[in-house]
Order: structure tokens, then C-alpha cells, then sequence
């Protein structure tokens, strides 16, 4: 095959079924995608269940990383992609799974990304989609929307397969902001917000759900994320000098 993404991380927070994250582990062997991040697993991702389905990806398995933190999970990759099957007016704009493989091969192959996918029965819940700097969905019927977690991530990797990397773009990819580095900044931006009575008060979240997305689209740079943390430094200084 000539795509392979050793870089690419499928993230599967809180699995419930080993067998599961076995076919998960399949699906990602056949489509050269190199890690599997597990996050507070509520099955052995190890059993001869999981073992069984994953069908000789037995390799990705036993170097699953195990996380109990979102945060330090996601905290060195360049891109995350939350998936979700949400569509309300915190989760837009959603890429494809075609738009979103277009945005990562832009990044090149070598650059950290990460996929995630939420829990079997639940998908992502508001707070951990935060940490996602883009959403994706995949288009299927309205009226029964739920898919299997390896039918999702072989989607996201037949996508990644059929691209051109001769057509890839020459994006920066090693001066994009890592997600500690945006989470760092959402948390200063929230607090000086709050300090200057600018967000409601009964839902705070309201605006920063919009301006999580706007700054998640921006792929943003180390040096764009200092330029905005400074300007939330000055305001703190000019509220704090009153």
C-alpha cells in the first residue's frame, strides 16, 4: 500500500467490548494506520476475544497506549478529530470523512494526528468533543446513524488510502500548535472572558463552543497561540490595574 500513517493515532475513549477494539485494531492493520490510544477502557483490550477479531493485528494491540487523562493522551498531536454523529449548532462546521482525510494529508504523514471516537453506546460526550480542534461525521441515514466502531475507523482509513500524496500541500506542519498548547490558551481565554463579565453568565460555554471551533479551523501556529495568549495577558494587566 502507498499510504501509511505511523503517526496516526485512533483514539477510542472509554471502549466497553474487547472485541470491539479487537475489529478496531483490524480495521486500522488494514489501512496502515499506526497507533491505538485507549482511554479509561472498560474491557481487556488484550483477551483472546479481542485477540480473535482482531485477526492478526495482534502487534497494534499490544502496543495500545493506556490513558486515564484526555489531556495527557492528547496533549503532542497537531490535529484532533473528534467524530460524531451530533450535528446540533456546537458541533458545525463537520468535515467527511474524504474532507477530513484531504485536511491530515496536508499535515504530511509524519505529523502527530489523531481520530477519536467516542463510546459504543454514547459516542463522545460534550466535554471530551472540547478537545477536538475539528468534528467529523459520517453521512449515513438520519434515522439510524449509530455504526459499529470498526466500521467507523475503516471508513477513515479507506479515505486516508485513496488519496494522491503526490498532490500534498506544503503546509508547516512542525509549527502547528500542539494540543497542550491550545488547551493552555482555551483555559487563559475563559478566565480573562469571565473576569470581564464577557461571557453569560449562565452559560459560559455558549460562546466558547463557537470560538473553539473558529480557532480549531485556524490551524493554529506555536507563535499565533503566544500572539493571542498576549493579548489575554495585556487585558488581565489593564483589568488588574483598575
Amino acid at each position: 500500500m502507498k499510504n501509511s500513517w505511523p503517526e496516526l493515532a485512533v483514539v477510542l475513549v472509554e471502549p466497553k467490548l474487547d472485541k470491539n477494539v479487537g475489529a478496531v485494531a483490524r480495521a486500522m492493520k488494514n489501512f496502515n494506520l499506526g497507533r491505538l490510544l485507549l482511554i479509561s477502557p472498560g474491557c481487556d483490550h488484550l483477551s483472546d476475544a479481542a485477540r480473535a477479531l482482531s485477526c492478526g493485528a495482534d502487534d497494534l494491540l499490544e502496543r495500545a497506549e493506556i490513558f486515564s487523562d484526555l489531556d495527557a493522551a492528547l496533549a503532542k498531536f497537531k490535529l484532533v478529530v473528534g467524530t460524531t454523529a451530533r450535528l446540533g449548532k456546537y458541533c458545525r462546521p463537520v468535515y467527511t470523512p474524504a474532507q477530513t482525510a484531504a485536511k491530515i494529508n496536508n499535515l504530511g504523514e509524519e505529523t502527530p494526528v489523531a481520530i477519536m471516537f467516542g463510546r459504543e453506546d454514547f459516542g463522545l460526550g460534550r466535554e471530551q468533543r472540547r478537545h477536538s480542534h475539528i468534528l467529523s461525521s459520517i453521512p449515513v441515514n438520519p434515522g439510524f446513524s449509530s455504526l459499529n466502531l470498526a466500521q467507523s475507523v475503516l471508513l477513515y482509513g479507506y479515505e486516508l488510502s485513496r488519496l494522491n500524496i503526490a498532490e500534498r500541500l506544503p503546509q508547516a506542519a512542525a509549527d502547528l500548535a500542539t494540543h497542550s498548547e491550545l488547551q493552555g490558551m482555551y483555559g487563559h481565554l475563559r478566565q480573562t472572558l469571565e473576569a470581564n463579565d464577557f461571557l453569560d453568565k449562565s452559560n459560559p460555554d455558549h460562546l466558547l463552543e463557537y470560538l473553539r471551533r473558529l480557532f480549531g479551523r485556524a490551524a493554529m501556529t506555536h507563535r499565533e497561540v503566544r500572539i493571542i495568549r498576549g493579548i489575554m495577558a495585556l487585558i488581565d494587566h489593564l483589568k488588574a490595574g483598575k
